[in-house]
């Protein structure tokens, strides 16, 4: 018997029938079209189409218990972002991007970019989505076409991530690049000034959750996932995850909106009743002295819900009202908020209250008490030889004129 006939027995054996043809295994299941999930539409370019998904929102309409739209001016913000004048809030674009990575550069593109803007009292989102990278350059032009007249972007970390991204894809694409001139409103600076201290991690998801009350749906992508289950479409056409992704973005746009009208109406009147945890209050008086609204900032400080504070922060609140009146020349009222913010241990007081009563009072006496209590106190070796240098200097002065003493 030859080998072959061996095989075949063994073959048989195992249940392997030759010559008989066996169908291939069916895969687990069919890609998903991207058409079939999202309900985006097509829209023309001069540089071909590009898919995008476009919802309207009553200018009302409240995400989480904040409203989109800005019930006051926003004219403080606008300040804050170092604007030459206030935009009109029809000319704000309220932008975010989801990419192929975190690590931007060329090789990093924005596969979809979220706008939002107020239109005729609807906030309009426009979602520009990349299928393949050929349609980048439809993408760009109809992204232009939509934020045509912008004289502000409002983002969220924008200054560092998207904005460099798109200006350097306009680049590339050899188009010009329609936010050029335009304010850049980058909120995660100013979230941080005023929630960092409470919450810690001022992520947008956070801010969400703690600021503006609104939770995401199960439906939503975590951020992270995001870029692999792009390249999985692109490689499968499988669109199973791309209006999570979708919904993701869009959630970020109107989170934008929301929290742009609450900052807008915060520096605009910090004491609305919504606003009512006395750090966040205490953060906010701050900010208002680098706008230089100091009588505003100084009655925030002077607020009693600022007298609800624990220590270290009800000690900052009194420092912080004590160098608005110095600045002002007040200094009796200072050395009042001195002497208040010194019985609860305050080093900087004390310092404050020896000089006071040295240049101004003439009490060197008074000065050495001031200077050997925050001795006591210090801490820190950088302050601790001025303090002495300040403390010999009293002390030769005591002795001038009371030379018996040295006697």
């Amino acid at each position: 018997m030859s080998d072959w006939s061996n095989l075949s027995d063994r073959l048989k054996r195992l249940g392997v029938q030759l010559g008989i043809s066996q169908p291939m295994p069916e895969k687990a299941g069919k890609a998903k079209p991207l058409e079939e999930l999202v309900p985006g539409r097509n829209l023309e370019t001069i540089y071909g189409e590009i898919f995008s998904l476009n919802h309207a929102y009553p200018g009302d309409l409240h995400h989480g218990h904040l409203p989109l739209k800005p019930l006051t001016a926003h004219d403080w913000l606008a300040q804050w972002a170092k604007a030459p004048s206030t935009p009109e809030l029809e000319s704000l674009v309220f932008l975010d991007t989801e990419t192929t990575g975190l690590s931007g550069g060329t090789g990093t593109l924005p596969f979809m970019i979220g706008a939002g803007r107020f239109i005729e009292n609807q906030f309009v989102v426009e979602q520009f989505f990349v299928r393949n990278p050929a349609e980048e350059t439809a993408q760009l032009a109809a992204l232009s076409e939509f934020v045509e007249g912008v004289e502000g972007i409002v983002t969220y970390n924008g200054k560092s991530f998207d904005m460099p991204i798109i200006n350097t894809r306009y680049i590339m694409q050899r188009l010009s690049n329609p936010f050029t001139a335009a304010t850049h409103f980058d909120l995660l600076h100013f979230t941080r000034r005023i929630w960092k201290s409470r919450l810690g991690q001022c992520n947008l998801g956070n801010i969400e959750t703690h600021v503006l009350g609104f939770e995401r749906e199960q439906a939503d992508i975590p951020g992270y996932l995001v870029p692999d289950f792009y390249r999985e479409f692109l490689f499968t056409g499988d669109a199973t995850h791309m209006p999570g992704i979708f919904y993701h973005n869009e959630v970020d746009v109107l989170s934008l909106s929301a929290l742009f009208s609450w900052l807008a109406a915060i520096l605009e009147d910090p004491s609305d009743d919504r606003f009512t945890d006395p750090g966040d209050l205490l953060s906010v008086g701050r900010v208002l002295e680098t706008l230089e609204r100091e009588q505003l900032a100084d009655q925030v400080y002077s607020s009693e819900r600022l007298q609800q504070l624990e220590e270290p922060d009800r000690q900052k609140s009194l420092l912080l009202r004590a160098r608005i009146q110095k600045r002002k020349g007040n200094l009796e009222e200072a050395s009042k908020l001195w002497q208040e913010a010194a019985t609860t241990g305050s080093m900087e007081a004390l310092i404050e209250l020896a000089k006071y009563f040295e240049h101004k009072l003439r009490d060197n006496d008074a000065a050495l008490r001031c200077t050997d209590q925050a001795l006591s106190l210090c801490s820190e070796d950088s302050v601790i030889p001025a303090l002495m240098h300040r403390k010999a200097r009293l002390e030769a002065k005591f002795l001038k004129i009371n030379p018996e003493i040295d006697q």
